[in-house]
């Protein structure tokens, strides 16, 4: 691995252009950037500074959670979309969302292959889960809100919030990842399971269902998480972020996310293999 050149000087990004998150405010994203890279978290989330790029491998998600909520919205509306409108959906909002700052990271890559991996996500999740699902619809993208400490607060969205035929409660967020998750913290372990837990806070229940759905593998891993499980959770996430609260130095953890970082033109450790593109177009 190479050094990727830095086409723009670290002077010219240094002013923040997004106002910094909160500094009691952690979401999971938060914090798993701080256990990842703790400059990159510094950059994002106390200086804020923006990203030179969008990954298309984000882009592409925010394009497919958009038309699973769109389907779940519309049905909840008395309304019957269909896989064609969902494929049209997807096209529309593909276009509409793109913009010169989603980058191909992989310099092989074709834009194409993305457009149609998502087409084969969509209708693979309208013929299998969409068509069998009768569970209730409480909220789609809900925030959801935990004051873990008088100066901690946990905030996030959930994709999907409802109950099922039998009146469970559950919790499911969308994944366009290639590879199923496993317990960890940054994985399964704490982002579904906390959102669980609030929303038993605000639509009451002693356990909800915590899902991920995989949409690429058309598989569904579930977990019960108890009111006292949620306790655990939030004593483990607060004490995770009290980690990146009293955090003096910030140090770079180079290694192969570097390339899908939007910072790396301007951190002074990045290494980018010469077949990705890092994001950096010219």
């Amino acid at each position: 691995m190479v050094a990727h050149a830095r086409l723009l000087h670290f002077a010219a990004m240094s002013q923040p252009d997004r106002t910094p998150t909160p500094s009691n405010q952690f979401s999971f994203s938060r914090l798993k950037a701080f256990a990842q890279c703790p400059l990159r978290y510094r950059y994002r989330y106390l200086e804020g500074m923006r990203e030179a790029f969008q990954t298309i491998e984000a882009h592409l998600g925010k394009v497919v959670h958009d038309v699973l909520e769109w389907l779940y919205l519309g049905r909840s509306n008395g309304g019957d979309p269909g896989l064609d409108e969902a494929l049209q959906r997807f096209d529309e909002r593909w276009e509409t969302r793109w913009s010169d700052e989603v980058a191909v990271v992989r310099v092989d890559d074709q834009p194409e292959v993305y457009v149609q991996r998502g087409r084969e996500m969509v209708a693979s999740f309208c013929r299998t889960v969409f068509a069998v699902d009768r569970s209730e619809t409480l909220a789609l993208e809900q925030r959801l809100n935990a004051r873990l400490a008088p100066d901690v607060m946990f905030t996030g969205f959930a994709d999907r919030v409802g109950k099922t035929e039998g009146g469970k409660l559950f919790v499911v967020d969308y994944k366009t990842s290639a590879r199923e998750g496993d317990g960890s913290d940054f994985s399964e372990g704490l982002q579904a399971p906390l959102y669980a837990s609030c929303v038993m806070e605000r639509h009451g229940g002693e356990s909800c269902l915590a899902g991920y759905h995989y949409l690429r593998l058309g598989t569904t891993r579930w977990q019960e998480v108890s009111r006292e499980r949620g306790q655990q959770l939030r004593a483990r996430f607060l004490a995770l972020a009290r980690e990146a609260i009293v955090a003096q130095e910030f140090p770079a953890r180079p290694g192969p996310l570097c390339a899908w970082c939007g910072f790396n033109r301007i951190c002074p450790e990045a290494v980018v293999p010469d077949h990705f593109s890092g994001g950096q177009t010219g």
